[in-house]
């Protein structure tokens, strides 16, 4: 994999949900000076979560192996993976996979907004539920096909932070559930104190991953760990924070990286 950085950094853009949908528009101003002048792609905006294979399809793409596209993500838009802890699983989703394309289509994505892995979720407390460990942070792109990626002066790619671990019970105190991974990680929910005599105290449920960071541990009975901020572990407990995504999944194949914005998390 090569990456190159290309222009100065500058970070500006407003979070932006929004389902994902399609739109022909005229090439970007600024592709030209990356691309030779007969480069004619077919131009797909995005603004969510996307296969590109699977929307080229929708589109109407028919497998011709000559074709180029370009797809593009606006500067103002935030395309975020899913978050762990959402239909039952603790790792964060990728937010684009560029999905499996013939030999000899090329392909691009011009990134002007921000492109996040979702967060890992935290692990519950202990002593019931018994302890878990935080879920792994998603990948910002997942490359299944060779591809050129231009991060340009107002974009970004991140990668997803790692859950928080969940913290053991003990007896009178129940554990406090880890802190969910950026950007948008579920917390891990509390457990029950232990058996003892005296003062019982239950564990208290972890915070959510946001955009600006990994959400922290529970603090009652015994703390939970602190999710990841972008591209970083969870905080482990007693149990094992999660790993953070990639910025860039390659799966063995060809992918350029020329960076002019910001990029955040290994890749390979």
């Amino acid at each position: 994999m090569m990456i190159r950085t290309l222009l100065p950094l500058l970070f500006a853009a407003a979070i932006v949900t929004a389902p994902p949908v399609l739109a022909q528009e005229p090439v970007v101003d600024d592709a030209a000076e990356f691309m030779s002048e007969d480069f004619d792609p077919k131009v797909m905006t995005l603004t969510g979560p996307a296969n590109l294979r699977e929307l080229a399809d929708r589109a109407g793409y028919d497998g011709d192996p000559t074709a180029d596209y370009l797809f593009v993500v606006p500067q103002g838009v935030n395309i975020l993976g899913s978050p762990g802890g959402k239909g039952g699983r603790n790792d964060g989703g990728p937010a684009l996979v560029s999905g499996s394309w013939p030999d000899g289509v090329e392909i691009w994505l011009f990134v002007r907004g921000h492109v996040y892995g979702g967060g890992g979720r935290g692990g519950n407390g202990g002593v019931i539920p018994v302890p878990t460990d935080g879920g792994r942070g998603g990948d910002a792109v997942v490359a299944q096909a060779p591809m050129t990626i231009v991060v340009l002066k107002t974009g970004s790619i991140k990668a997803g932070g790692g859950g928080g671990a969940g913290a053991d019970g003990a007896p009178g105190l129940g554990g406090s559930g880890g802190g969910g991974g950026f950007p948008n990680g579920e917390p891990g929910q509390p457990g029950s104190p232990g058996p003892a005599s005296g003062e019982f105290r239950s564990g208290d449920w972890g915070k959510p991953g946001t955009p600006g960071g990994g959400g922290r541990g529970g603090s009652r009975g015994i703390p939970g760990g602190r999710g990841g901020d972008t591209a970083m572990p969870g905080e482990s407990a007693n149990r094992v924070g999660g790993a953070p995504g990639n910025a860039v999944r390659l799966n063995g194949v060809e992918v350029t990286v020329l960076n002019g914005g910001q990029m955040y998390g290994e890749a390979y």
